[in-house]
């Protein structure tokens, strides 16, 4: 009788040695094909975006989008902006802060940006909730759950 509950016993703490062993994807580096996957996910979901900017929803606390400037000094710079408008398979957008890039951009200048250069989109509820994201969710995912907890309060987003 004792036999099969000590099995179990040892079965359970073989499990939860397993698990404790088990690595942890904080504060290690995102890899180039996560970021693509990242990107592609976005890419997959750009109508949920486009849907916003055609009906917005007044309430959205923030709508944006990320875009990939070029440049001659550094090879390229990966921005959020505010989608202004979308037309003709081109975003313009409103550069939010500046760019190191030297192309002469600038905080509230707008740009238009094709869409093949915008890298991820999201939509910012009023109750913090985060449509869209992912490169900010892979993001997020990396980091310690202090640093999880600081991001949280300092945003007020909310990762489902």
């Amino acid at each position: 009788m004792y036999k099969p509950l000590q099995w179990i016993t040892f079965l359970f703490l073989c499990l939860m040695f397993v698990a404790s062993c088990a690595p942890s994807v904080a504060n290690t580096p995102i890899t180039e094909e996560e970021y693509e996957e990242a990107v592609q996910q976005a890419r997959d979901t750009m109508d949920v975006l486009l849907g916003s900017l055609l009906a917005p929803d007044p309430t959205d606390r923030f709508v944006g989008v990320k875009a990939r400037f070029t440049g001659k000094e550094i090879e390229f710079e990966d921005h959020w902006t505010e989608p202004i408008d979308y037309y003709n398979n081109v975003f313009t957008v409103r550069i939010l802060d500046g760019l190191t890039l030297n192309t002469g951009l600038h905080a509230e200048q707008f740009v238009e940006v094709p869409a093949e250069n915008i890298l991820d989109w999201i939509i910012v509820e009023s109750d913090g909730n985060v449509l869209g994201g992912y490169t900010l969710r892979l993001e997020y995912e990396r980091m310690t759950p202090e640093e999880q907890k600081q991001y949280r309060e300092n945003t007020g987003y909310k990762f489902r």
